[in-house]
C-alpha cells in the first residue's frame, strides 16, 4: 500500500478527536442530539485547526444509521462517506472550482433528495475564493435550501465573504491549537509510531507550527525521513527548518545590551557559515525580542507567552536586565531590518549594520539610547575604567549649558522689524521660503513672537520644527525667543478681542497675492 503522509493518515476521525476546538465540537454534539441541524455553516479559522476535518466528521454523523455515538464509521453510510463512495456528500474547492458554472451544477444537483442516507452535503473549502457572481448565484440556494441540504463553508478569510452570506449562516471560529494540547498530542502519535523523540523537538515544532496541526504532522514527517531510525532532537528539527538554536538569540542579545558590537558580529558570521537562512534569522530575533518585552511586561504566565516552562523562565532572567524602553527600540530597529531585507540583494550587511546600531546607541538621541550609553558608562566605572568625554561632546555641552538672556517685548518688536534680515540668515531652504514670503511675525502682549500662517500646512511645519526655528532666532539675535505659530483667522480674531480690530500692520491677502506665494503640500523633514 503507498505511503500516506501523517497529516492524512492522523486526521480526526470522530468528534473527539478534534484537538483544541472544544467550543465547537460541544454546539454541533448538541445539533445532532436535539435534531437542530441547520442548513448552513461557516467554519473560520487559520490553515490547520481542523476546519475541513471537522466538516467531514460533521457530514457523516448526520448521515450515520449508528444509535450510539455518532459518528460510529462503522455503518454502511459511514464506511461510504469514509471512502469518498458517496454522492451525496462533496466536497469542492472553492480555489479551482470558483464560476459561476460550477455554482450552477451545484444549484442543479439540491434538487434531487440523497438517495442515501439523510442528508445531501456541501462541503466548499476556500470558499472565498468564489467570484462575487458565483455567491450571487449561490445566495437563493444558501438562504433557502431543501430541507435535506446542509452546506457548509470554510475559509481561511472571512473578511472576504460578502455579508448577505454571513448572515445566511451558523458561524463557527476554530482556535489556533496551543502549543501544550499540540505537544501532548504530537507526543501520542510518536508514540503509536515508535519514533524516538525528545520533548524540546516536540515542543518546538509545535510552537514553529503556530496553532497549526497540519503544519507540525508534515514537518514531523519531514524529520521521520530524514532521521529514519535516529532520535530527533531539538537541533535536528533545527537543521530541516534553516533555524538556529534559540541560545543564538539570547547571546545576540546579550552582546547587543554589552554593547559588543564585535561578539554580535562573530554570532552573524557564524550563522551565515552555517548556511542558515538569514531572513529567517532576523524573524526569529524579531519574535525573541518581543518575547523579552512581554517577559519584561507581564509578571504572571499569559496567552501571549505560549511556550514551554523552561524557556519562559530563561526570557524572564534576561529581560530583567534590559529596560522596557531599550526593548522597545530594539524591536522597532529589527522590525525595519525586516521590512527592508526584502528588497536587499545581500541582507547580511543589513542585518551587521543593524547589529553596529543596536551595539551603539550614541548613534540615535532617544531617551533608550540616553539609557544605555549612561548604563555603559556606570558599568566602565564600576570596572574602575576612566571615562572621558570626546571633544564634540564637550562642545555641545557647553553650549547647552549656556545661560540664555529670555526676550522681552522689545526684542520680539525688534526682531518683527528685522524679519527680513533674520530670514536671510536662516540656511535651511525650506524655512528660508517660509520666513521670506509666508510667515508674518508679530506680538500679542504675551512675550512670545507670534508666526501668522496663511496656510493650514505651514501652520503644520512650524509646528513640527518649533526647536529649529528658536535656535535659528538664537543664532541672530541672541536672546531666547518663546514661538507659537497660529492661522491667520486665528490671529485676526485674537487681536479683535484684545484690541477691538485687524492688525493692519500685516501684510492684505488679495488674490494675487495668494497666488503669488509658495503653498508646500508636502511634509518638510
Amino acid at each position: 500500500m503507498a505511503y500516506r503522509a501523517l497529516y492524512r493518515r492522523l486526521r480526526p476521525q470522530t468528534f473527539d478527536e478534534v484537538i483544541g476546538q472544544q467550543h465547537i465540537i460541544k454546539t454541533l454534539k448538541n445539533q445532532i442530539e436535539t435534531g437542530r441541524i441547520s442548513h448552513a455553516y461557516l467554519f473560520c479559522g487559520t490553515r490547520g485547526t481542523g476546519k475541513t476535518s471537522t466538516a467531514k466528521i460533521f457530514a457523516r454523523a448526520i448521515n450515520c444509521t449508528s444509535n450510539g455515538d455518532k459518528p460510529c464509521n462503522e455503518c454502511e453510510s459511514c464506511k461510504a462517506i469514509l471512502q469518498e463512495r458517496n454522492v451525496n456528500v462533496v466536497e469542492i474547492d472553492a480555489a479551482s472550482n470558483n464560476s459561476v458554472d460550477n455554482v450552477r451544477d451545484i444549484t442543479e444537483e439540491v434538487k434531487y433528495p440523497p438517495s442515501e442516507g439523510r442528508y445531501r452535503v456541501y462541503i466548499i473549502d476556500e470558499v472565498h475564493m468564489l467570484s462575487n457572481a458565483a455567491f450571487n448565484a449561490l445566495l437563493k440556494t444558501l438562504e433557502e435550501p431543501p430541507e435535506y441540504v446542509v452546506f457548509i463553508l470554510a475559509t481561511t478569510d472571512p473578511q472576504k465573504l460578502l455579508s448577505t452570506v454571513l448572515s445566511r449562516c451558523q458561524r463557527f471560529d476554530f482556535h489556533r491549537i496551543t502549543v501544550k494540547e499540540m505537544t501532548e498530542v504530537l507526543g501520542a502519535h510518536m508514540k503509536e509510531e515508535n519514533v524516538d523523540i525528545d520533548d524540546e523537538a516536540l515542543a518546538y515544532i509545535a510552537e514553529t507550527s503556530d496553532g497549526a496541526m497540519r503544519d507540525a504532522l508534515s514537518l514531523l514527517d519531514m524529520c521521520m525521513s530524514f532521521y529514519y531510525g535516529e532520535r530527533i532532537t531539538a537541533d535536528k528539527v533545527r537543521e530541516i527548518t534553516g533555524a538556529v538554536d534559540r541560545n543564538v538569540f539570547f547571546a545576540l542579545t546579550d552582546a547587543i545590551a554589552r554593547a559588543d558590537s564585535a561578539a554580535a558580529l562573530d554570532i552573524v558570521e557564524d550563522m551565515s557559515v552555517k548556511g542558515r537562512d538569514i531572513h529567517q534569522f532576523i524573524s526569529d530575533c524579531v519574535l525573541h525580542i518581543r518575547n523579552l518585552l512581554v517577559a519584561r511586561t507581564v509578571d504572571k504566565s499569559c496567552a501571549a507567552l505560549n511556550y514551554s516552562d523552561s524557556y519562559i523562565e530563561k526570557l524572564r532572567l534576561q529581560a530583567q536586565t534590559l529596560s522596557f524602553d531599550y526593548l522597545s527600540e530594539l524591536i522597532t530597529l529589527f522590525s525595519q531590518l525586516q521590512t527592508n531585507v526584502k528588497q536587499s540583494f545581500n541582507p547580511r550587511i543589513l542585518l551587521e549594520v543593524t547589529c553596529i546600531k543596536a551595539c551603539t546607541p550614541y548613534t540615535v538621541n532617544t531617551p533608550a539610547a540616553l539609557e544605555k550609553r549612561l548604563i555603559t558608562v556606570e558599568q566602565k566605572i564600576e570596572k574602575g575604567i576612566t571615562v572621558t568625554a570626546s571633544a564634540p561632546v564637550q562642545t555641545k555641552l557647553v553650549k547647552e549649558d549656556k545661560v540664555k538672556e529670555k526676550a522681552v517685548p522689545d526684542d520680539i518688536n525688534t526682531m518683527i522689524k528685522n524679519w527680513r534680515d533674520f530670514a536671510k540668515t536662516v540656511d535651511d531652504p525650506p524655512l528660508k521660503i517660509l520666513f521670506m514670503h509666508e510667515i508674518q511675525p508679530a506680538y500679542l502682549e504675551d512675550n512670545i513672537l507670534t508666526l501668522v500662517c496663511e496656510y493650514q500646512n505651514h501652520f503644520d511645519i512650524i509646528n513640527k520644527r518649533k526647536d529649529e526655528v528658536k535656535k535659528y532666532l538664537f543664532g541672530f539675535a541672541e536672546k531666547e525667543f518663546d514661538v507659537r505659530a497660529m492661522l491667520r483667522t486665528q490671529y485676526d480674531k485674537r487681536h479683535r478681542e484684545l484690541y477691538g480690530h485687524e492688525d493692519d500692520t500685516l501684510e492684505p491677502k488679495s488674490i494675487e497675492d495668494s497666488f503669488g506665494r509658495i503653498n508646500f503640500d508636502v511634509d518638510i523633514q
